[in-house]
């Protein structure tokens, strides 16, 4: 009878008052005869969310830390946060919430927490600066990072060399994010992503098959508590739409983990992992409509007690190249090749040896077409923080010191699993972002001849010949020099109007507008997303359209001037686009739109500083137009 539990917490723990205890009576007599499930578990909530107000803040702490000790780190946080709520200026309760935080995917989350722990208490723990250098850098704070983690070495000689790896790790972030990669980098959608992990995504050579590896619910096994199992998955793209992914095959998925690997270019070969023997690979080939049995690779390639995992073949199918944590490596994980025999069975297998491999971790190996540059994942060279995904050039039959792909590919979690499609113009990879968990992300490398409409696509519902860039894409590595506060426009009558912005441009009250007037919506740095002030703002720009039926609007997309020229274009054009897309949904003629896109070529005011600079110069600027 577990509706008990917390009356029995209740009279163990605290004295409760008369009129509290009456209600926990009344609300579990109404637990015990309802019969509907719904409301047999609000009443259960009800009962608990009781229990832990009636909890001290010792028994909290006691219960929690039973859970984090046992790596059980969801269980522990929600009674963690359950003791915050009810004990808000707890010091240690909220540096306990966010120390299981930093154990989570969502480590950015556990910055508000152990900020308030310190405000609360700096001395609530002895690590408390190392903690927070960890939460800094996990929300890209790089200097507050660096602040923090030079102030734990000072406070704590024993931890000097982990600090000093994640003070590099801050440096080196900082600099690759000053200097952005030419690329646009997008989440595939939540036609493939979950709120589970994906990862390993594996592409055919036509771009209409993808294979990944997913422990979303329905690969669910009893007995596992929390975390479900790995199976691989397969979706087809039609209209640049892809299906709803289904579990592969019966004959390949297993009762434990399973994992996608390698897909040959005609779809027909798949390496895969299963959890056998410490961990092994495997091969299956697709017969007709069906996969076949997987079969585990000879003793060159997988070994007893050991973990042999990502595996690649390149496209004339003679060697593998995978990995391995046998003996006789480098480190932790390394990168292993081996050639196949004219008996048509693999041979002896070698290490890449120190200039691909660390002591580190070094996995998801994958080619080129070619078979001349290799990527794959570590955390062992100069990384952002997690595994970074690094590619090395073969010259004269060696492999050249590895080169960090940089920002926004990397990022301070872990990013592997690097699939480059045969044009070289498009890869896709698995992350750890904002969301929480892996998921699959496509990039596109933008050269400097392109447009940024070949970069682009509007997924927009208004003619398309409407987007206009106003002069050539230009990419530059350096970013622009910024412009004096003091503006001057010049507005449709051509006088010449000053702009003097003060904390932020003020935009007009909804009414009747005169051809030629502005409206303003502001974005968050990175961002597309229309936010409730912008929304609440086109819905009176929709009502003024409708109001006049000859009115047309022009939309300019601009950005502030981080990043490099070609991303803030192509972000410029995003924003344009998700204003023209609302509009268009709320039955505004198409016809009626002109959008231009600036990237961070016209800034409104100076970038010189964020809440005077940069955050007016993220904006869109509409325009009533004859």
């Amino acid at each position: 009878m577990a509706y008990w539990k917390p009356l029995t917490v209740l009279r163990k723990n605290v004295k409760q008052s008369r009129n509290d205890f009456c209600r926990i009576l009344f609300l579990m007599d109404l637990y015990n005869n309802s019969m509907n499930k719904k409301i047999r578990i609000v009443l259960f909530l009800l009962l608990s969310a009781l229990a832990v107000q009636g909890q001290s803040v010792k028994s909290i702490l006691k219960d929690g830390d039973k859970k984090y000790q046992a790596k059980e780190y969801e269980n522990a946080l929600k009674i963690y946060e359950e003791g915050t709520n009810v004990h808000p200026n707890n010091a240690l309760l909220n540096f306990k919430t966010g120390l299981t935080y930093l154990s989570l995917p969502r480590k950015s989350e556990s910055l508000r927490y152990l900020q308030k722990a310190f405000t609360i208490d700096p001395n609530v723990d002895n690590n408390i600066y190392y903690y927070l250098g960890m939460s800094y850098q996990s929300n890209r704070q790089y200097e507050k990072a660096l602040e923090f983690f030079s102030e734990a070495k000072k406070r704590n000689k024993e931890i000097t060399e982990q600090v000093d790896k994640k003070i590099r790790q801050s440096q080196f972030a900082d600099s690759l994010t000053r200097i952005p990669s030419n690329v646009v980098v997008e989440n595939i959608g939540n036609e493939i992503n979950s709120s589970f992990h994906e990862y390993s995504p594996l592409v055919s050579a036509d771009g209409n098959t993808m294979i990944f590896t997913s422990n979303r619910p329905d690969a669910q096994v009893a007995g596992k508590e929390i975390q479900n199992y790995e199976d691989i998955y397969i979706s087809k793209r039609n209209g640049g739409i892809w299906s709803l992914p289904k579990k592969i095959s019966a004959n390949i998925n297993i009762k434990f983990n399973d994992a996608a690997a390698f897909l040959s270019a005609d779809g027909k070969t798949l390496v895969l992992y299963y959890e056998y023997g410490g961990g092994d690979i495997y091969t299956s080939t697709l017969n007709g409509d069906e996969w076949t049995k997987p079969v585990a690779l000879n003793a060159n390639i997988n070994t007893p007690l050991f973990w042999e995992a990502s595996g690649f073949l390149t496209s004339d199918g003679r060697k593998l190249y995978f990995t391995s944590n046998k003996p006789g490596g480098m480190g932790n994980v390394d990168i292993y090749v081996s050639e196949m025999e004219q008996t048509g069975d693999w041979g002896k297998a070698e290490n890449l040896g120190p200039v691909i491999n660390t002591s580190g971790r070094e996995d998801s190996p994958a080619l080129d077409p070619d078979g001349t540059t290799l990527y794959f994942s570590s955390d062992g060279h100069p990384n952002m923080g997690g595994t970074d995904i690094f590619k090395s050039e073969l010259k004269d039959g060696k492999w050249q010191k590895p080169v960090n792909l940089g920002y926004p590919i990397n990022s301070v979690e872990d990013d592997s699993f690097f699939a480059i499609t045969a044009d070289r113009r498009r890869a896709y990879f698995s992350t750890m972002r904002e969301e929480g968990n892996a998921e699959i992300y496509t990039l596109t490398f933008v050269e400097p001849q392109l447009s940024v409409s070949d970069v682009i696509a509007p997924g927009l519902q208004a003619d398309t010949t409407s987007i206009v860039v106003d002069k050539p894409v230009v990419v530059a590595a350096t970013i622009p020099p910024p412009v004096s506060r003091n503006i001057t426009r010049e507005s449709p009558s051509k006088n010449i109007v000053e702009v003097v912005p003060e904390k932020k441009l003020q935009e007009q009250p909804s009414k009747p507008v005169p051809i030629g007037a502005k409206r303003f919506l502001f974005f968050g740095i990175g961002k597309e997303d229309l936010t409730a002030e912008s929304t609440s703002k086109l819905a009176e720009i929709t009502d003024q359209l409708a109001q006049d039926p000859t009115a047309k609007i022009l939309i300019e997309g601009h950005t502030d001037n981080t990043g490099s020229a070609i991303l803030n274009m192509a972000l410029s054009v995003k924003r344009a686009n998700a204003v023209a897309k609302y509009l268009t949904q709320q039955g505004i003629d198409p016809n009626r739109l002109s959008l231009k896109a600036y990237g961070a070529t016209r800034p409104l005011v100076s970038n010189d500083d964020e809440k005077e600079g940069r955050e007016i110069n993220r904006r869109i600027e509409l325009s009533f137009i004859n």
